[in-house]
């Protein structure tokens, strides 16, 4: 009997032991929480429609710096080898346009990328869609599909959002940041998109945001993992240095 107990004992150790090991390896790809007060472009492209900001909201995982950009086409990362991966980024559809858009694959800045933009209610282009775009030698398609299950995205919040990008194939799902940043790891968040490119245009690229003319929108606390892992392992109550770098939960 005793040596059954210490056998269940050590496996629950063991157990243990190889999680703990699995969480601390969560490899992050990238992450960018906007608190330097200005665009770092050491990680980004140079934009000067890109302004830091200090958030309007008083929600702490916004911390002292937020994104806002009102036009200047996409502006992406530098690097741009990102395949197979989760994105996610708080975001906020100001009511100038009521749209956000999330730049994947992309290839260069101007001519070639996947485009799709969270269109909110009162948008002006199919409100509560996502409309997938793919931009390809400078000419636009565009693919407008309603939220699945008749979601809704509001005007002048922030939401979380996640995006699982895998082999051509989008998958979204939403929740409003004040909601995700109460607890990430147990967040229920909501599917409202899910998008395969039958082209299969842009394997792997750069990833970023995109603002027209007449569109306004504000983002935070971006970051990219590895499918599978959990960049949220610890108890998010400070800064999360140590596994997933500084998105903002105390200031």
């Amino acid at each position: 009997m005793c040596k059954s107990r210490c056998s269940s004992i050590i496996s629950v150790i063991l157990v243990s032991f190889c999680l703990l090991l699995s969480n601390i390896n969560a490899e992050i790809l990238f992450e960018e929480d906007f608190e330097g007060g200005k665009l770092d472009e050491k990680k980004w492209h140079p934009k000067a429609e890109w302004k830091i900001i200090k958030p309007e909201e008083k929600l702490a995982a916004l911390g002292k710096g937020v994104m806002d950009t009102a036009g200047g086409e996409a502006n992406t990362t530098k690097e741009k080898n990102f395949k197979d991966f989760i994105f996610e980024a708080d975001f906020n559809a100001k009511k100038g346009g009521s749209l956000t858009g999330f730049v994947f694959g992309a290839q260069d800045l101007a001519n070639n990328f996947y485009m799709h933009q969270i269109s909110a209610t009162g948008s002006n282009h199919t409100p509560n869609h996502l409309r997938w775009h793919i931009r390809l030698k400078g000419a636009w398609q565009v693919f407008p599909i309603a939220f699945l299950k008749g979601e809704k995205v509001d005007p002048e919040v922030w939401y979380r959002s996640r995006w699982i990008v895998e082999n051509f194939n989008f998958k979204v799902f939403v929740l409003e940041s004040e909601d995700f940043w109460k607890n990430p790891r147990g967040a229920k968040m909501r599917k409202i998109a899910d998008w395969t490119d039958k082209s299969r245009q842009f394997r792997s690229g750069a990833v970023g945001f995109r603002a027209s003319g007449g569109e306004h929108m504000r983002y935070d606390n971006v970051l990219v993992y590895d499918i599978g892992d959990d960049p949220f392992s610890v108890d998010p109550s400070t800064k999360l240095s140590t596994v997933w770098g500084e998105l903002k939960m105390e200031q």
